[in-house]
C-alpha cells in the first residue's frame, strides 16, 4: 500500500475523533445550560412574589392553586385643609406694672358680683358659678365671650337649680337628710300659782296666720289671747298664748275650721313654766 494512502487515513481517523471531541463537549454544556435554567426556575416558583405563570412553570407545567384575596384596605377620608377653630377663652388683659400707669386722682370703683362677692371676671373660679351666670351675661358679657350663644333663661334656669340643691342638707356619704313635717303642739304652762296659759306652736307650718289665729280664739274662748314671737325662730317656733286651760277646745277648733290640718299631726305635750317672750 503506498504510503501516502496510509496518512490520508490516518488524516480522517484525526479529523473523525476531534469532531466527536467537539460534539461530547457541546453535549455537556446543553446540559449545564439545562440544570442552570432549572435551578433558575425552581428558585423563582419558592419565591412568594412569583407570578401565577411563573408558579406554573416551577410546578411541572400544572397551574398551583389560586391565592387567597387579600382584604381591600378602606380608602384614609382626606383631611379638611381647614383646622377646626378652637373655643373662646377668658379674656386676657395685658399686665402693665403699676409705674406705667397714670397717677391716680380718686378712688376707683370697683364693681363686685352681688352673688359671690367676687370681681366678675373671677366668678368663673368662685364657689357659685352656674348661679353667677345670669348676672354675669346681663352686666359684663364682655368678660365672657365665650358665653355668647348661651341663652340667659337658659343660664337662669340652672341658677334656680343650683339655688334649689343648695338648700337640701345633705348627711356624710351623701344622704339627704329629711325634712322634718309639719306638726302642731299644744302645751299648758303655769304661770304664777294657779293661773295657767294654753300655748299653740306650729300653726304657721301649715299656712296659717298667727294672728288670725289669735283673734279667733280671743272671740271663741272670751280672753286673752296675743302672738308670742321667739328669740330663735330656727329652734322654737312663734306661738299663740292662750290665758287659760283650753286644751281640748283648742283642738276641736282647729279640727273644725282648718280641714287641712289631720288630727293626728295636733300633739299635746306635757306642761311646764311660763317663760317670758316677745309679744
Amino acid at each position: 500500500m503506498p504510503k501516502n494512502k496510509k496518512k490520508k487515513k490516518a488524516g480522517k481517523k484525526g479529523e473523525e475523533g476531534e469532531s466527536e471531541q467537539e460534539s461530547e463537549q457541546e453535549e455537556s454544556e446543553d446540559e449545564k445550560e439545562e440544570k442552570t435554567a432549572k435551578e433558575a426556575e425552581d428558585a423563582e416558583s419558592k419565591t412568594p412574589d412569583a407570578k401565577p405563570e411563573e408558579k406554573a412553570a416551577g410546578n411541572g407545567g400544572y397551574p398551583s392553586a389560586p391565592d387567597a384575596a387579600a382584604p381591600a384596605v378602606p380608602a384614609e377620608p382626606a383631611k379638611s385643609e381647614e383646622a377646626p377653630s378652637a373655643p373662646a377663652g377668658p379674656l386676657k388683659v395685658e399686665f402693665k406694672p403699676h409705674d406705667s400707669y397714670p397717677p391716680m386722682e380718686s378712688a376707683a370703683e370697683v364693681l363686685y358680683c352681688p352673688t359671690c362677692g367676687l370681681p366678675p371676671d373671677f366668678c368663673q373660679y368662685g364657689p357659685s358659678w352656674d348661679k353667677c351666670k345670669p348676672w354675669c351675661l346681663e352686666n359684663v358679657p364682655h368678660l365672657y365671650p365665650e358665653l355668647s350663644g348661651v341663652s340667659l333663661e337658659d343660664a337662669k334656669k340652672k341658677a334656680d337649680e343650683a339655688n334649689e340643691k343648695s338648700k337640701i342638707k345633705e348627711l356624710p356619704g351623701g344622704k339627704i337628710k329629711k325634712a322634718k313635717e309639719p306638726e302642731i303642739t299644744i302645751k299648758k304652762l303655769s304661770r304664777g300659782g294657779r293661773k295657767c296659759v294654753t300655748s299653740v306652736a306650729g300653726l304657721d307650718s301649715f299656712g296659717i296666720k298667727l294672728d288670725d289665729v289669735a283673734k279667733l280664739f280671743k272671740k271663741k274662748f272670751a280672753c286673752g289671747c296675743a302672738v308670742v314671737k321667739s328669740d330663735n325662730p330656727a329652734a322654737a317656733p312663734d306661738t299663740v298664748d292662750i290665758q287659760g286651760d283650753f286644751e281640748q277646745e283648742v283642738i276641736d277648733i282647729i279640727v273644725d275650721t282648718w280641714k287641712d290640718v289631720p288630727p293626728k299631726k295636733i300633739i299635746v305635750l306635757d306642761g311646764g313654766n311660763k317663760k317670758g317672750g316677745k309679744r
